[in-house]
């Protein structure tokens, strides 16, 4: 029986490799939380030694381009320095033209989602699920070094 205590290995529980069953392609998902220069540097492994077609990102394109500028900032740490700078270029911006009820509501809850993630997992202050940070940069680097196409899907976690 599993220790309940000890945490999984994040390489087995961050990558999911699957077959599309209709042509057989492969697809990888890999889950990030953008806090570890670990994991980041796993990600670009994993796109440099699979060469992918496409890459999918979950941030805009007016954020990588200006990510791209940051050569030289190869830890989280260091990425989370310019987070702020970077929000604005992320598509989170678009929610603070929507004044609802539902906005908040839902605000609210992602808030509660954060706090709890913060809590459960141990997660330090900078916990940003939805920011994007050291392994997206990661990715987008590894996804042009091996001439992948590069897909932004923005923030939705559909």
């Amino acid at each position: 029986m599993p220790d309940p205590l000890c945490r999984d290995n994040c390489f087995d529980t961050t990558l999911v490799h699957l077959t599309e069953r209709f042509n057989g392609k492969d697809v990888y998902l890999v889950g990030t939380a953008n806090q570890s220069t670990m994991l980041a540097q796993r990600t670009q492994k994993l796109i440099e030694e699979l060469e992918p077609d496409t890459v999918l990102v979950q941030t805009s394109p007016s954020w990588w381009d200006n990510a791209s500028l940051l050569r030289y900032v190869d830890s989280q740490e260091e990425m989370n320095k310019y987070s702020a700078e970077l929000d604005r270029h992320s598509n989170l911006a678009s929610y603070d033209y929507y004044f609802s009820n539902r906005k908040w509501l839902a605000l609210l809850r992602l808030s509660a989602y954060e706090f709890l993630f913060r809590w459960h997992f141990g997660f330090g202050r900078h916990f940003a699920p939805l920011r994007p940070g050291l392994e997206v940069k990661f990715a987008c680097e590894a996804a042009e070094k091996v001439g992948a196409k590069l897909d932004f899907l923005g923030p939705e976690l559909d």
